[in-house]
């Protein structure tokens, strides 16, 4: 859980850094209620591929199922504009099989997702790293350095338990539609300004962490909060 606090932070959407391009598989697949269309593609690695919808008038339900065929658990999703997901192939292989189970015609456009990257940030993120929920309560801001390109920064202080830190904070996304959270400026202009601890602490900087000690990357940052000590967060999740 947790509580209502006061957010001191810059949200903008989508820095341009990189770019995310849908290389057709097959469009314009035409589905009647209960058909089904099978792709199969030769992979050697884990490939990202989605589905939308592109009839109208649009669907109104989820009506495309998408089911992984390759082997071993059969993943279903279903959705009514479409989806994406990361698929592992299986003796050199990607089965996926598209369903209609609505009622009415569907037209799909099936495509890999092609991502690239040119923030400074992604030379430290790697595709298929996940991430674990991370919270610094940080008792005092000793340093700032933000990267040229502005798409991360390395943050050092000590947490309210008396302990020096220093991690490298993301804040570029490939995903243009999210709100990225950056409280960049604001940790910058309390170290310019000398501004006396007892007026941001508990600063409170959130996000899911990869590495540990002193390589920590947090990535998905969404909350940066000065004078937040009732935020609430598990003891586990709390870097100590």
């Amino acid at each position: 859980m947790r509580l209502s606090i006061r957010p001191s932070f810059i949200i903008w959407a989508g820095v341009a850094y990189g770019a995310v391009v849908h290389v057709p598989i097959k469009s314009s697949v035409v589905l009647k209620p209960n058909e089904a269309y099978t792709i199969t593609i030769e992979a050697t690695e884990p490939m990202e591929i989605g589905w939308q919808a592109v009839q109208s008038p649009r669907c109104t339900t989820n009506c495309v199922q998408a089911t992984d065929l390759t082997g071993g658990i059969n993943y279903t999703i279903a959705t009514a504009l479409g989806a994406t997901r990361k698929y592992t192939p299986a003796s050199g292989k990607i089965s996926v099989e598209y369903k209609n189970v609505s009622s009415a015609p569907v037209t799909i456009n099936v495509y890999r997702v092609q991502r690239t990257c040119d923030a400074e940030a992604c030379k430290f993120l790697e595709e298929d790293q996940k991430g674990r929920w991370l919270v610094y309560k940080i008792d005092e801001f000793k340093t700032i350095a933000t990267s040229k390109d502005g798409s991360y920064s390395v943050i050092s202080g000590v947490t309210i338990g008396g302990r020096p830190f220093s991690f490298r904070a993301v804040w570029w996304t490939d995903d243009k539609t999210a709100l990225l959270v950056n409280c960049a400026p604001f940790v910058k202009k309390y170290l310019d300004n000398h501004t006396p601890k007892e007026q941001y602490r508990p600063y409170i900087i959130s996000g899911q962490a990869i590495g540990e000690a002193a390589n920590i990357v947090l990535k998905s940052i969404d909350t940066c909060a000065p004078k937040a000590p009732n935020f609430g967060v598990p003891d586990k999740n709390v870097f100590k």
